[in-house]
């Protein structure tokens, strides 16, 4: 986007504004501790430079927010920190209030739509209208207003994100977050020396401390490594120069280590469906032999992990435990309520989050050792807003799943292939974890992939001309309404 001169004007004054802000800021630090003022002094002439170039370039907030989105509760880290506001949620709110000066300077009124609009309007109305009958109606609509929020987030990255390089930054951005999170997750598990010698002298038969990162559950962590992992694996197998490769290798073995540490099986298991699936479409198996003498290497260097690789692979074979594995058990427990649920409430469902409350009318929270959370994306819809709901949430991800297959085959460039197969693993990758776990519709990491996924294919695909070695999406005929050469694949179904 090209900011005409007295736009350009415009947006001096509203920066001069936000330095006058900043200086009111700067003030109070040094009327509460001149300590930090040498701080501040470097910190806010970043933090303006870094404010006008999301003001020229939009889309850097996509970025700054899938940042925050895998930092998540870094503050939970500091001693005494307490923060109302996650990272993510700072930055939503504050590139919307930059996003909306930015089009209202630019009497940019145009809003780009992704062709299940219909589905999304009907699913959260029937998400609301359900709370009438839900047996929690507050943490009904709670949880109502978060789904309503990650569905903003994906328009707001469609809408902003228009360039396959702008998607790639996205990504690079995300692999370093990741592996420096990857890195400090298998350093929190080697210092850990109370799990050590617990280990040691159960001969590595205990589960060592699983690693939480910048949230307070291993397996949300676990995945925040999909997309990384995803992404450095495609340039390991794909046509990119060597220097290239060894870099995302050296960020894959990190964040492998990462991803193991949790412990999260269904975590690994999307990794694994996730890698198969970028290993099929190269027809290349060096992944997995890479992976194996990664696994080798590292052992040799540093036999202390041996204990760290036991626990996780007897983890991983106690899926097949079946009910002899507690978590198995109760997950067969949550789905066997869901069906009754189901068959109880079958065309409006129970309520949203009418489930756990439900629960007990089928199984006792004993039986469940207190678990009553829903742990498959499916059967809690299902259960929750009965044969109507699925059904819409089945045709919203079957167009999602429809288009990112689509940029796979669609895509011309070395570029365009990484990050289209990118995408559509992690969407699968996701998927398939939110069948072992709970909180499928709430996930900001896979709307984000589900929205570049859409990006993608206009940028790519939707008629647009080569400028400058960038992908420049044409105009809609009109605000909110694409022509049928900009509409995407679903839109055109």
């Amino acid at each position: 986007m090209q900011l005409s001169q007295g736009n350009i004007q415009q947006g001096y004054l509203l920066t001069g504004a936000v330095a006058l802000s900043f200086a009111v800021v700067l003030y109070l630090i040094w009327l509460t501790g001149p300590l930090l003022l040498p701080l501040a002094l470097v910190a806010v002439p970043l933090a303006l430079y870094g404010y006008w170039q999301t003001f020229v370039k939009p889309w850097l907030w996509v970025l700054l927010i899938g940042v925050a989105s895998f930092l998540g509760n870094i503050m939970h880290l500091v001693p005494e920190g307490v923060i109302p506001l996650t990272l993510f949620q700072l930055f939503l709110f504050a590139s919307v209030f930059s996003i909306l000066i930015r089009r209202l300077i630019e009497k940019d009124f145009t809003f780009r739509l992704m062709g299940f609009e219909a589905e999304i309007i009907l699913f959260l109305g029937l998400i609301f209208l359900s709370l009438i009958w839900a047996p929690d109606a507050p943490d009904g609509f709670r949880d109502g207003v978060r789904v309503l929020i990650s569905i903003f987030f994906i328009y707001l990255v469609f809408n902003e994100v228009k360039r396959t390089n702008e998607i790639k930054l996205v990504l690079i951005a995300l692999v370093v977050v990741a592996v420096l999170l990857g890195a400090y997750g298998v350093y929190q598990n080697v210092t850990n020396v109370g799990d050590t010698v617990r280990n040691m002298l159960g001969g590595g038969r205990f589960l060592r401390g699983r690693v939480t990162g910048t949230t307070s559950d291993p397996n949300r962590f676990a995945t925040m490594f999909f997309i990384p992992m995803a992404f450095t694996a495609c340039i390991i197998l794909s046509k990119k120069q060597a220097w290239h490769k060894m870099m995302a290798f050296g960020a894959f073995v990190i964040m492998s280590g990462g991803i193991i540490v949790t412990y999260s099986r269904s975590a690994w298991v999307g990794a694994i469906l996730m890698l198969v699936i970028i290993a099929w479409y190269y027809r290349n198996v060096k992944l997995f032999a890479y992976f194996g003498i990664m696994i080798i290497v590292v052992l040799i260097a540093f036999p202390q992990l041996s204990f760290t690789l036991l626990n996780a692979a007897q983890r991983f074979l106690d899926i097949t435990a079946g009910a002899g594995d507690d978590s198995s058990r109760i997950r067969l427990l949550l789905g066997l309520a869901a069906i009754g649920m189901f068959l109880d409430s079958w065309f409006i469902g129970v309520g949203f989050r009418g489930f756990v409350e439900s629960f007990t009318n089928y199984y006792s929270l004993h039986e469940s050792i207190g678990v009553a959370e829903p742990h498959n994306v499916v059967y809690t819809v299902l259960a929750e807003l009965g044969l109507i709901g699925i059904i819409l949430y089945g045709f919203i991800m079957f167009k999602i799943f429809r288009t990112a297959w689509l940029n796979i085959g669609l895509s011309e460039t070395e570029d365009e292939k990484i990050i289209a197969l990118t995408c559509f693993s992690t969407i699968v990758a996701f998927f398939v974890f939110y069948q072992f776990y709970g909180g499928g519709l709430n996930d900001n990491n896979f709307w984000l992939m589900c929205a570049l996924a859409y990006s993608l294919y206009y940028a790519g695909k939707a008629g647009g001309s080569k400028e400058d070695g960038r992908d420049i999406i044409p105009p809609p005929e009109a605000p909110g309404n694409p022509s049928a050469e900009t509409a995407g694949p679903a839109a055109q179904a």
